[in-house]
């Protein structure tokens, strides 16, 4: 997932490095770690399985809901194929319901999954949004870049794959 946002420049570009020798994406997979660690150490699966799908039918709903608008303020736009309306509008009603029935369900565990998917926004504007950044954070920025770059023995890719 961070290589891939890596790749499309939403992220920044040492986790789109991969290694020399092995050709993985190390400094993506560093970064993972600790997570994957906190995530299997936790020991509850019901609990984790409460934070992943709240975000996930949240997310897809949006998405649906999305598309329903788009259709509408755009009806010109031509598409490879058309769904009937009902089926998005359906399937966001029940992204809907599943999401609330989850925050009736198990609060705690719902809340603590929507905070941590919160904690994405202020990762999100200070790396996307790096054109607002003066000159002095990218120089320090591109120097760190470098140094982690010569530490984990990555380099960017020769052949684009995407």
């Amino acid at each position: 997932m961070l290589f891939a946002a890596s790749r499309e420049g939403q992220w920044p570009s040492l986790f789109s490095m991969i290694h020399i020798q092995r050709q993985t994406p190390l400094p993506a997979l560093i970064l993972m770690m600790p997570l994957i660690f906190l995530m299997v150490f936790m020991g509850d699966i019901y609990g984790l399985l409460n934070f992943y799908s709240f975000s996930r039918w949240f997310f897809m709903g949006l998405v649906t809901l999305g598309l329903v608008i788009h259709r509408y303020r755009h009806p010109e736009l031509s598409r490879p194929f058309k769904v009937p309306m009902f089926i998005p509008c359906v399937f966001s009603a029940m992204c809907t319901f599943i999401v609330i029935m989850s925050l009736y369900s198990d609060p705690v565990n719902t809340g603590i999954g929507c905070a941590i998917t919160l904690t994405g926004l202020p990762v999100y504007y200070l790396i996307v949004h790096k054109s607002r950044w003066s000159c002095s954070c990218t120089g320090t920025f591109n120097f760190i870049t470098e140094k982690l770059q010569v530490l984990m023995e990555v380099i960017p890719q020769e052949i684009q794959t995407y």
